[in-house]
C-alpha cells in the first residue's frame, strides 16, 4: 500500500500534468483582415477552377502579414477549398486549411463574388510550431482585387499571449 507521502506525491504530478494540459490548450482570440490578388491559373477539373491567391494585410499575434496559397472552386456547386501560409515579417508562419462557399453575382470573371467558410490551423513554424486553431472566414472579390477576414482563435505551445 502506498505511503501518504508517495499518494501526495502522485496526485501532486497529475494536477501538474493536467495544468499543462490546459495551458497548452488555451487558445486566444485571432483576426487577420488580408487585401488579396486572387489569380486563375488552370483548371482542377469540369467546372473546376484553380486559384493562387496572395496578400498582404495585419493579423493579430503575427502583425504584417503576408498570404499565399492554392485554392480550388467548383464553380457548378458553388464550393471552395484551399490551403493559405501566413507568413509574419520574422518568418513565423501558419499554415490552415479551408472550405466553404462561393457565391458567383454574375457570369463574368469580373463579376462580383463573395465567399465564407470555416478554417482550421494544420501546421506552423517559428512560434507556431504546434500551434492548434480555428475559424471562420469571409470576403469578397472583383476581378483581381480581394479581401478576406479570417477570425477565430488559436494557442501555441511556442509561446503566443
Amino acid at each position: 500500500m502506498p505511503s501518504t507521502v508517495h499518494r501526495i506525491t502522485i496526485v501532486v504530478v497529475a494536477l501538474s500534468l493536467m495544468g499543462l494540459r490546459a495551458a497548452a490548450t488555451d487558445r486566444v482570440p485571432f483576426r487577420a483582415l488580408i487585401d488579396t490578388q486572387p489569380m486563375m491559373v488552370g483548371f482542377c477539373g469540369p467546372g473546376c477552377l484553380q486559384l493562387e491567391i496572395s496578400g498582404t494585410g495585419q493579423a493579430t499575434h503575427l502583425g504584417r502579414t503576408e498570404v499565399a496559397g492554392p485554392s480550388q472552386v467548383n464553380v457548378a456547386l458553388g464550393q471552395q477549398t484551399g490551403t493559405s501560409t501566413l507568413t509574419a515579417a520574422n518568418g513565423d508562419t501558419i499554415v490552415i486549411a479551408f472550405a466553404g462557399t462561393v457565391d458567383f453575382q454574375g457570369p463574368n470573371p469580373t463579376d462580383p463574388v463573395s465567399f465564407q467558410g470555416e478554417w482550421q490551423v494544420i501546421a506552423g513554424t517559428g512560434r507556431f510550431e504546434a500551434a492548434e486553431g480555428a475559424g471562420t472566414y469571409s470576403g469578397t472579390s472583383v476581378g483581381a482585387v480581394g479581401n478576406l477576414l479570417l477570425s477565430g482563435s488559436v494557442n501555441s505551445p511556442g509561446g503566443i499571449d
